[in-house]
């Protein structure tokens, strides 16, 4: 299983090294420099498990480790102390103070990686995990830019320090993996091969990718994967799983109702991506009426990805809630040269241009994502008072 994990080591090559190892398991990694930087991040990311240095600079690991204790929102986060002073009054002071483990350093991968385990699998937080709130796009119609959407939506909330995964849900010929220029080993397919029951985070990790943006991806196969059945109790248990590894879980979903049909209850929200012109709009239509009747009407909101110039665009936001009844979070300005060549290079346009507008574009949108509920229930509210006044 994956997990946020903070860093406190005053030692750069040492916290360099532990860094890389740490993230080819597959962890996100969070770094401080010494106690009091320790303590600030704790607050500020909330990871999964604290990795302490006793002999840091500015606030040792002992009143680093008081303070988190201290501290309301933080004080349950598991702590591994790691230190080079070996004395048994060492050790036992520092679980007395409320450590989970003390390791003595240098520690052999394999047993720090153990350690992890173990405190994670015993520890209050790990017991009382959240899920992260799933959100599924899906096309209007084939060729909207869901994909290109889903990765670039997935890239800001990951620069902008949230812990996120990438979950292409596609049983054949997934675009994600070729948008990000990757070639991941394993995929969905490789699942598929367990019984769903079996699916757990610790097989979902196993098949996870980190992108060299630091993005972690779930890929699905390139092509139709031979003697390889897909469940609906196969897309369920990916789909809870992967809700299990980050705060936020974007899904690539197909143009398929079945498999709509069959994820629909682990949906946080479902965003329809549409492009502005009439034949996009009237599939959009269909496609609302349809996730209506999945129960998906308070869940759903809509994007606009502009595939027109600035003349050619039929769909409007005032159409948009009239005919399809929904919010919509925002449109994808024409800008055909600039996504063309994030295509053709399998470089994303947040990892192109890091300060371009198109980052305002993609900020309005994730803001709204991360206020989803509150921002549905008030336009539904909205909705219904206008209703009530032309009634």
């Amino acid at each position: 299983m994956a997990y946020k994990i903070l860093l406190a080591e005053d030692e750069p090559t040492m916290r360099r090294l532990m860094g890389m190892l740490l993230g080819r398991q597959g962890h996100q990694v969070i770094e401080a420099e010494n106690g009091a930087m320790a303590v600030d991040l704790a607050v500020e990311h909330q990871p999964d498990l604290i990795l302490l240095d006793v002999m840091m600079p500015v606030v040792d690991g002992f009143e680093a480790l008081r303070r988190i204790r201290a501290t309301p929102g933080i004080d349950d986060i598991p702590v591994i102390f790691l230190s080079a002073k070996s004395q048994i009054e060492d050790r036992v002071e520092g679980l007395r103070m409320g450590a989970d483990d003390y390791l003595i350093k240098p520690a052999a991968p394999e047993e720090l990686m153990a350690r992890i385990d173990s405190v994670m699998l015993r520890s209050r937080r790990e017991a009382r995990r959240r899920k992260g709130k799933v959100l599924g796009l899906i096309g209007a119609k084939g060729g909207v830019g869901v994909t290109t959407t889903a990765v670039n939506l997935a890239l800001f909330f990951h620069q902008m320090n949230k812990s996120v995964l990438l979950v292409d849900m596609h049983l054949a010929f997934g675009m994600v993996a070729d948008r990000l220029g990757i070639d991941p080993p394993q995929t969905t397919a490789n699942l598929a091969l367990l019984p769903a029951a079996s699916i757990d985070g610790a097989a979902i990790q196993k098949v996870l990718f980190r992108h060299s943006s630091g993005l972690t991806v779930l890929a699905s196969p390139p092509n139709v994967p031979s003697g390889i059945t897909y469940s609906a109790d196969h897309l369920l248990a990916i789909a809870e799983q992967a809700s299990y590894k980050a705060q936020f879980v974007f899904l690539d979903l197909p143009n398929d109702p079945d498999i709509i049909e069959v994820l629909a209850d682990q949906l946080s929200g479902i965003v329809l991506v549409m492009g502005s012109e009439p034949s996009s709009f009237r599939a959009a239509q269909r496609w609302a009426h349809h996730l209506n009747h999945l129960g998906l009407h308070n869940r759903m909101s809509s994007l606009l990805v502009h595939r027109e110039g600035q003349n050619q665009q039929y769909a409007t936001a005032a159409s948009v809630a009239e005919k399809l009844g929904c919010l919509l979070l925002g449109a994808i300005p024409h800008k055909p040269d600039l996504y063309f060549n994030a295509e053709y290079t399998q470089t994303p346009v947040l990892t192109i241009k890091k300060d371009s507008p198109e980052r305002t574009v993609y900020q309005e949108i994730a803001q709204k994502l991360t206020d989803y509920t509150e921002i549905l229930e008030q336009f539904h509210k909205t909705k219904a008072m206008q209703s009530d006044r032309m009634a």
